[in-house]
This record gives structure tokens, sequence and C-alpha cells, in this order.
């Protein structure tokens, strides 16, 4: 049988799971990463987890945080009816139209139509009380010209943040403020390690501002101007500094935070996507068990290759042939669940699983 799935593990719980298998109820935290189309080779693992109840048949409350397209699929999963939200999603942001002539006001207005398709105002009250699931979206709050929506003064911010970080991620401190919005009592427990940032509470005044802002990509589509219940300021996508995995979500000891992704390298922050020997901070991924597809599953999407935000340019003047492949790639992605599944549910995960090795900055 053709594997289509690759397991790795951080430190942490490498021996549990080589042990226990994955029993539903180790899993305390799901994180989502941001990158754009990248998403759509996830549809069919977050539909399996969704049929099969996996990450909600548990005692306490799982977290499931993300940042972009990552932070879509967490708020659809916290949904009444999360399979129809979570394709409602897909449709609506498959089907944006771009042209040469659209500005980052239109590209606005394209996503707050896709917030507003998959986020109804009754699906707002289950998801701020959800029985089983805690969120964390991820944003930026913007500093000095990164606040900027004059394109020359925040390009020249990018330019400059993006030249300091080569030298320390620190450095992104001086551009963009990290806020994450959360549901719960209390915020995120791994607000209390290493966090520097800021915690608004999710409420129905601002939650729709909050999804709209951590897909606000810089330069490409306008920020997100004073959410309720957030310091003032310009907010955009959480990407910037949480890309993928940027934050050690410390689950309780002896859980795990199930980390798909759709790629085996994981890039901390946007800035981070050219510097090959950027890793995530010093025991981020010790708790992590990563799923990622294999080489052989990228050979049967169309044209052997993720989706990409590039897409959107290559097909520009063929839109129906870009949605036909991000269509293809959303119905093919379900051999993903399929297999997590049975690797889960046979034990075979645990001879599958092997060593997440890190390199943390530190």
């Amino acid at each position: 049988m053709t594997a289509y799935l690759a397991y790795k593990a951080g430190p942490a719980v490498i021996d549990l799971i080589r042990e226990e298998g994955l029993p539903r109820e180790q899993v305390t935290v799901f994180a989502a990463p941001a990158g754009g189309p990248k998403w759509f080779v996830s549809v069919g693992f977050d539909r399996a987890l969704i049929r099969s109840g996996f990450l909600s048949h548990r005692s306490g409350k799982v977290l499931l945080a993300g940042s972009s397209a990552g932070a879509w699929r967490c708020l659809t999963m916290a949904c009444p009816d999360p399979l129809s939200s979570h394709e409602r999603l897909r449709v609506s942001y498959s089907r944006n139209v771009f042209t040469r002539r659209d500005t980052p006001e239109t590209i606005s207005s394209a996503l707050r139509r896709n917030v507003a398709d998959f986020l109804t105002e009754s699906d707002i009250p289950h998801i701020l009380d959800h029985p089983s699931f805690d969120l964390a979206l991820h944003v930026v709050r913007s500093k000095g010209p990164a606040a900027s929506e004059n394109r020359f003064a925040q390009g020249a911010a990018i330019l400059a943040a993006a030249a300091l970080n080569a030298l320390t991620s620190r450095s992104l401190d001086l551009f963009y403020e990290r806020v994450v919005f959360y549901t719960g009592t209390t915020p995120p427990g791994f607000v209390r390690n290493s966090y520097r940032g800021t915690c608004v509470r999710l409420t129905e005044a601002n939650i729709r501002a909050a999804a709209l802002a951590t897909g606000s990509l810089p330069y490409i589509i306008s920020g997100v101007r004073d959410p309720d219940g957030a310091p003032n300021g310009v907010y955009r996508d959480g990407g910037l500094i949480d890309y993928q995995l940027n934050e050690d979500y410390s689950p309780p000891e002896g859980t795990v935070t199930l980390f798909f992704h759709y790629q085996e390298r994981i890039v901390p922050g946007w800035l981070d996507k050219g510097l090959t020997w950027r890793r995530p901070p010093r025991g981020s991924l010790d708790t992590v068990l990563q799923v990622f597809p294999t080489r052989a599953f990228l050979d049967l999407l169309p044209g052997k290759r993720l989706p990409d935000r590039s897409d959107f340019t290559t097909y520009v003047d063929n839109p129906t042939e870009r949605i036909r492949r991000w269509d293809e790639v959303s119905e093919t992605s379900d051999i993903l669940g399929e297999e997590f599944l049975e690797a889960v549910e046979s034990g075979t995960i645990r001879r599958l699983v092997q060593p997440l090795v890190h390199r943390g900055t530190g």
C-alpha cells in the first residue's frame, strides 16, 4: 500500500506514541498553519477529523490555534455544523476571481465575503461558548509605517522588516505586535511561556474583524482598523510572525499538539520563507506530532504540486481552470484523512512515526 502521509513527533511525545499510539484523548491542541491556497491539501484531513469527532471526544477542551487560512479552518471546526461551514469556506475561497485591475480594497471586499459565507450570525454564539473547543487566532497589530495603507510606505516597511529579520526574528517587534484573539475563560496556556504580545477576548462584536485581519496579507490586502475590544491600530495577517508553527503551545504533560502541515519544513514566520536556516523556537516542537503528505501524494495532484497564491496570477485569464485544479486537490486529499484515521485506529502509527528533528533558534 502506498504511504501518502508521513509522521514525525517531538522528543517529549514520540515514545508515548510508539507505545500507546494516538488515543483521541491525547490530543489537546490542534495547530493549523497559514499558507494561502496550500490549505486545500488539508481539506480531506479536516473532513475526516470532523466526521469522526476525533478532536471532540475528551473530557477537557481542545485548543484550535492558527493564523490566516489556518485560523479560518479552526473557526469552521467550531461551528454548529462544522462540515457545512468548512465546505462553504472551501467553495467561497476557491471561487474568488481577481483581475489585473484589483486593488487591496477590492481584494479585502472579497475576503470579507468569504468570512461572511462560512461564518454566519447563528454560528458565532456557538463558537464563543463551544463545549469542546477553545480558539486562538493569531494576528498582528502594525506599527509605524507598517500600519500605513500607502503602498510605498508599507512596502518600505516590509523590506526593512525582512532585512532585520534575517539578523534576528526579535526585530519584528519593531514593526508588528503579536495579538491573539481567544475564546475561553482565560487566555490560552501558551501565552504564559515566552509569548510576547497582547491577548484579546473574542466576542460577537470583534470575531468577524479578527477573522478578516488574520487573513489580510500586507501590501496585497487592506488592514483591519480598530477591532472592538483591542488596542487601536491596523491589524494584519498573523502569519507575518506565526506563519506555520512558531509557538510552544504547551499541552498538558503526556498530551500532543496535532499539526497537519502541507510540507515537511516548518517555517516560523512569513518573512522566514527564504531563510533556510531559520527554525521554530527551541522547545516549540517537543510535544508536536507533525503529519504531512509524502512525495507520492503530491504526484497525484495537478502539476504534481501544491496549490499556491501565484495560481491567481498564473490563471488570471482562465480562473475556471484554477478552480478545477483546486477542486481536484480538495477531492484527492480525502485519501489523507482516511489514511490518518486508519493509522490511528489500527495502531500502525506506532511504527510509522519518526523523530521530529529540531534545531531551534533559541
